[in-house]
């Protein structure tokens, strides 16, 4: 059996439960608790009503924000067995923390090109740390009163691409931050496809837009959630920026966001890159990553 297959023939409800997905078992299917006509039958899904069906990688890539290489390589990954006592939602324990952070540092600084003074700040804010067991790089996401409520996962092996969240990861809620604490209000959300691509966006501005970065909450949807994007509003306030990606699945996200009536100011990526990690690693090889201190 090839990877590809393997992958299609993952059960589906059991890896988005194990990533935090709400899904309520009905049976010997699950239901999609956000959307009633989204129905998940071993490896396939059923939206009603949109007359779409596939199989696990179908779903991934059509709406979880995967390409094709990281939809394979996530289900390939992902261990049934080793999740069947979380396969009816119920919350996995965390994942120990290592002692070292290196693998984390290494990925985040030499192969993302983030600045090594902005990683480590998430460190000592207690935003960022690495798994023990896998080597993730784990995102904690906090909530409106400063609680830890779950966290964005992603692995740091660059030829094993892995994204996902932690089972029991707070319903509705993303890594978010605020680049300078004494910033207490929250004038502008700004939302991003990832971690990454967040903390990207902040490497860029720290040098020259500094003030960019003043009352604004910069939140990661984990792929493209609009959940995530409707809770998170709410909980803190402050006008909505779009920052996804300059391709298909970002200018579907921004109609999703237009049609449900909510207003948006869009600041993507410069139109030539892909996405905002795409710029900054472009903006340094060309000199442009020279960082002040902060």
């Amino acid at each position: 059996m090839t990877h590809v297959q393997k992958a299609r023939q993952t059960d589906l409800a059991a890896y988005l439960l194990s990533i935090g997905e709400p899904l309520t078992r009905n049976g010997t299917r699950h239901k999609h608790k956000t959307h009633d006509s989204l129905v998940f039958t071993k490896n396939a899904y059923y939206w009603n009503s949109k007359g779409e069906s596939g199989n696990a990688v179908d779903y991934l890539t059509r709406h979880m924000g995967m390409d094709f290489k990281t939809a394979v390589a996530a289900l390939t990954n992902f261990d049934y067995t080793d999740d069947k006592k979380n396969y009816s939602g119920q919350e996995k324990k965390d994942g120990e923390v290592a002692q070292s952070y290196s693998r984390v540092f290494a990925y985040l600084t030499k192969t993302r090109g983030i600045d090594s003074k902005i990683v480590q700040r998430l460190v000592d804010r207690g935003l960022l740390n690495q798994e023990a067991e896998t080597n993730n790089a784990a995102f904690l996401m906090v909530d409106e009163n400063g609680e830890v409520v779950g966290a964005e996962l992603e692995g740091t092996l660059s030829e094993r691409r892995f994204k996902g969240v932690r089972a029991g990861s707070k319903y509705g809620y993303g890594f978010n931050l605020r680049m300078f604490e004494d910033s207490k209000t929250v004038d502008y959300i700004m939302f991003f496809e990832s971690a990454v691509d967040l903390l990207s966006f902040a490497d860029l501005k720290i040098n020259h837009h500094r003030k960019d970065l003043n009352g604004c909450l910069l939140v990661s949807l984990v792929g493209l959630k609009a959940n995530i994007l409707e809770h998170m509003s709410k909980a803190f306030g402050g006008k909505i920026v779009l920052c996804v990606d300059n391709d298909t699945a970002g200018d579907i996200f921004i109609t999703e966001i237009k049609t449900k009536g909510l207003e948006a100011i869009l600041a993507r990526p410069e139109a030539k890159f892909k996405d905002w990690n795409e710029q900054l690693r472009a903006t340094k090889e060309m000199g442009g990553g020279r960082k002040k201190d902060f």
